[in-house]
C-alpha cells in the first residue's frame, strides 16, 4: 500500500504515534535510576517523514556521538533528530529524588504527536508533575 501511494506521487502522511523505548499512547514506559550515576542513552527518529524533538525534564543532555563520529561535548536541554538520525547522550541525574517526564515529539509539523516515559530515581517517593 505504501509503494502503491508513493509510486502514485502522494506525500506520506503524518505518524500515528512516537514511542518511547517501544511504548505510545497511553503506555508509558518507565527507566529507574539511581542519583548522582551517569547514564548514557541512544535516542533514533526511524520514522520515515518527521523531525523529532526529545527532551528529559529538568535534566541536560551531552551530546557524544552523532551518525557513529564523535561531537563536542556540548549540553542541551533538547534535541531535534530528523529523519533516519541517530546520537547518544549522557545524562546525569542530579536532581532532587523524583520522577521527570522524557518526551518525544513530533517537530515542524502542524500537528503535534508525543509520547511521555519517566525517568524515576530510585529514593523518589513523589511522581512527576509539570
Amino acid at each position: 500500500v505504501v509503494r502503491r501511494r508513493l509510486d502514485m506521487g502522494i506525500p506520506l502522511g503524518m505518524p500515528d504515534g512516537v514511542h518511547i523505548n517501544g511504548h505510545g499512547g497511553q503506555s508509558r514506559t518507565s527507566f529507574k535510576v539511581d542519583p548522582g550515576r551517569t547514564s548514557r542513552l541512544r535516542i533514533s527518529n526511524v520514522g520515515l517523514s518527521t523531525s523529532l524533538n526529545f527532551r528529559i525534564q529538568g535534566h541536560k543532555l551531552k551530546l557524544v556521538e552523532a551518525e557513529g563520529s564523535h561531537t563536542i561535548q556540548n549540553l542541551y536541554d533538547s534535541l531535534d533528530l530528523h529523519v533516519g538520525q541517530s546520537c547518544t547522550v549522557l545524562i546525569t541525574t542530579n536532581q532532587p529524588p523524583n520522577e521527570y517526564y522524557i518526551v518525544a515529539s513530533t517537530r515542524f509539523s502542524r500537528r503535534v504527536v508525543a509520547a511521555v516515559g519517566l525517568l524515576r530515581y530510585s529514593n523518589s517517593w513523589q511522581s512527576a508533575s509539570g
